[in-house]
């Protein structure tokens, strides 16, 4: 049943059914999905069929607890309440994952489950970047930028050029855009870039979904035992890789050269780096963005580090509090590193790292020194995972992730595979050590020196 609640879970965060179709709202998804979690998980520690240990939750705890501490040292206690949904439902996501799937036959299932739904909305960015453009009617009389978040809009069958040709004699409280129709009332955004919805409404989130999602085919297929393996890991790289060439996300690009460097990298070694490349080249000669639009992005999130640095700069301890950046600049700071710093300070980003750490800890040790008596089938999921993080960690750079239900989900696949692992392995353990917290502090110190140096040899735009 955990599992089942687990998988749900994923379901509802990324693909958000209960948005494309408006009759499953009333039936709270999120929450019958987090209770189901909570119920077969209760049944398992009644049952013993459960152990709790994982090296990530006394980090997990001090981060949720700095944020706290940080947020009402700066802004004071009213904001806790807006934490609810940006830090303690991601925490709670974490424990239902991290729980849910601890045996092989679980683990394989819920990785099928993100598999699955990385896939599904890979296929349907496809099916959207390759409709016409259309005038798309946004909403009647409704905030304009709110619709924008929610990426939804109905096409009115008129094709388009540009979005003043949607607005010509029509009524002024109707909001148009011209861009690319796709399922259930999606749309494109900044000219027919390719997108989703709620958390992946950003065609740069949903490239890195996709491209994190597609490390579970890799593991998966070293288990397969059917022929077709062959012609379905060629169907998720195909689907993967058209998709991220219709977000236009440079950084999606940057994200599968990760993934497939650290794979190659880990089998043929230094050769393999330059096999990735040749792998990679389709979509680096593709994807991505070109133009005034990518200048103007890029001059847009230089003026976010560099303001984000002078806010670091201004309180390095308490930063400016949980969520708070956004409420002194005009856009996120779209780098997860430096929102971390600029929000907590030092202490919240050497926290965050930790946790990053903590978690990506449990598959380097089974990766490089596997235990005596694990599983062998689980092995490959540690790959995977290390894989996973290797993208997702290089495309957080561009992106405001820090606390996207997305990275406590794969914390949770981290947490799971701890227990997977020792429950064949009960010897086995992983800490955080003096060693790992000393490297994990010049890690972040160092990480905001960058930022701050670049920032200052670019100049303010």
């Amino acid at each position: 049943m955990s599992v089942v609640g687990a998988a749900l879970l994923i379901i509802v965060l990324f693909v958000r059914p209960q948005e494309c179709v408006p009759a499953l709202e009333p039936f709270k998804l999120l929450y019958i999905a987090i209770g189901l979690g909570a119920l077969g998980i209760g049944i398992d520690l009644a049952t013993n069929k459960l152990k709790l240990g994982t090296p990530q939750w006394p980090v997990m705890l001090m981060y949720v607890a700095w944020n706290v501490i940080c947020t009402i040292v700066k802004v004071g206690f009213e904001p806790i309440a807006g934490m609810t949904v940006t830090l303690f439902f991601p925490v709670i996501y974490f424990a239902i994952v991290c729980y849910a799937a601890r045996t092989y036959e679980r683990y394989k299932g819920l990785g099928t489950a993100m598999l699955f739904v990385s896939l599904t909305l890979g296929g349907a960015g496809i099916y959207q970047g390759r409709n016409e453009f259309q005038c798309i009617k946004i909403s009647e009389g409704e905030d304009r930028s709110e619709a924008h978040d929610k990426s939804k809009g109905e096409p009115d069958g008129r094709d388009c050029l540009d979005s003043y040709q949607c607005r010509e004699d029509r009524d002024p409280k109707d909001d148009y855009e011209c861009e690319r129709p796709g399922l259930f009332g999606t749309f494109s955004v900044a000219n027919g870039r390719a997108r989703w919805r709620g958390t992946l409404s950003d065609p740069n989130e949903l490239s890195v979904f996709i491209g994190a999602g597609l490390t579970f085919m890799f593991a998966l297929y070293s288990v397969m035992q059917t022929k077709a393996k062959n012609l379905m890991i060629a169907v998720a790289l195909g689907v993967v890789f058209y998709c991220v060439i219709l977000t236009g996300s440079r950084g999606g690009i940057l994200v599968l050269l990760a993934i497939f460097g650290v794979y190659f990298l880990r089998k043929y070694g230094l050769k393999g780096l330059v096999v990735a490349g040749i792998s990679g080249s389709p979509v680096l000669l593709l994807g991505g963005r070109s133009g005034e639009d990518a200048e103007a992005s890029s001059l847009e999130r230089l003026g976010a580090l560099y303001d984000g640095a002078d806010f670091f700069k201004a309180s390095p301890i308490f930063g400016l509090g949980h969520n708070q950046f956004i409420e002194n600049y005009f856009i996120t700071a779209h780098n997860s590193y430096l929102l971390s710093a600029a929000e907590l300070g030092l202490p919240g980003i050497i926290l965050w790292f930790a946790l990053v750490w903590s978690s990506v800890k449990i598959p380097w040790e089974v990766a490089f020194r596997p235990p005596w008596g694990m599983d062998p089938r689980l092995y490959p999921f540690s790959v995977a995972l290390i894989t996973s993080f290797a993208g997702i960690l290089v495309g957080i750079f561009f992106l405001s992730f820090t606390y996207h239900p997305m990275m406590f989900v794969y914390y949770g696949f981290c947490g799971a595979y701890y227990g997977a692992v020792k429950r064949t392995a009960p010897h086995w353990e992983v800490k955080m050590t003096q060693k790992d917290w000393t490297w994990v502090s010049v890690a972040a110190t160092a990480t905001i020196f960058v930022i701050f140096i670049y920032t200052r040899i670019k100049g303010q735009p």
